[in-house]
């Protein structure tokens, strides 16, 4: 509440001295209180939808520990070369689209932590440069068999992706730049599902 006193409070005082001036007879001024008071709301509301909606998507998101920044850290080159704001953006959006996606493992009853984190390093680096698009609804499935290099849609809903394959391709692409520009279909495949979504 301390944040918004400071806009709250104007407010207020503009919203009292309308009638106050109305009473003296001074429309012009009054007009001129309201016409300030109107601009000065919407920018206020502007800011505290935003301020709400950045700090709901950022309780939404899944947090990222000291373990899971070690395992990226050693998996991804990529990564590791990021600086401390890129890797803490990335976290975010990461965080974000794990905690949107369901998954699943046609090989093993548990899932693994570090291929979720693998997947989710992976999916975000193919779409680095674009906004954030919300991915659920949709089943990731891990196929250890799967060694076709490429993904497998069952049911729209069902992508089966061979989670040691993705930490192959993750471990030995040195930047961005040659990550983007690959010809690795997996990495166009899964560029393509997230902007269809």
């Amino acid at each position: 509440m301390k944040r918004f006193l400071a806009l709250l409070i104007p407010i207020v005082l503009l919203l009292i001295a309308v009638p106050i001036l109305l009473n003296k007879g001074l429309i012009v001024p009054a007009k001129v209180v309201g016409v300030v008071l109107i601009l000065l709301t919407t920018i206020s509301l502007r800011i505290w939808l935003r301020r709400a909606l950045r700090e709901k998507l950022s309780l939404d998101a899944i947090k990222f520990n000291v373990n899971h920044q070690y395992y990226l850290n050693e998996l991804s080159p990529i990564y590791r070369n990021m600086s401390k704001a890129e890797k803490k953006a990335l976290e975010k959006r990461m965080g974000k689209l794990l905690s949107d996606l369901q998954f699943d493992d046609t090989t093993r009853e548990e899932l693994d932590a570090e291929e979720m984190l693998a997947y989710a390093l992976f999916q975000i680096l193919t779409v680095y440069n674009e906004s954030y698009r919300s991915l659920k609804g949709r089943m990731i499935v891990f196929d250890q068999t799967n060694n076709t290099g490429e993904l497998k849609i069952s049911e729209g809903k069902y992508v089966l992706l061979n989670p040691v394959l993705l930490e192959n391709i993750l471990k030995e692409h040195q930047t961005l730049k040659s990550f983007s520009s690959s010809s690795t279909p997996v990495i166009g495949q899964l560029k393509e599902l997230y902007l269809k979504s």
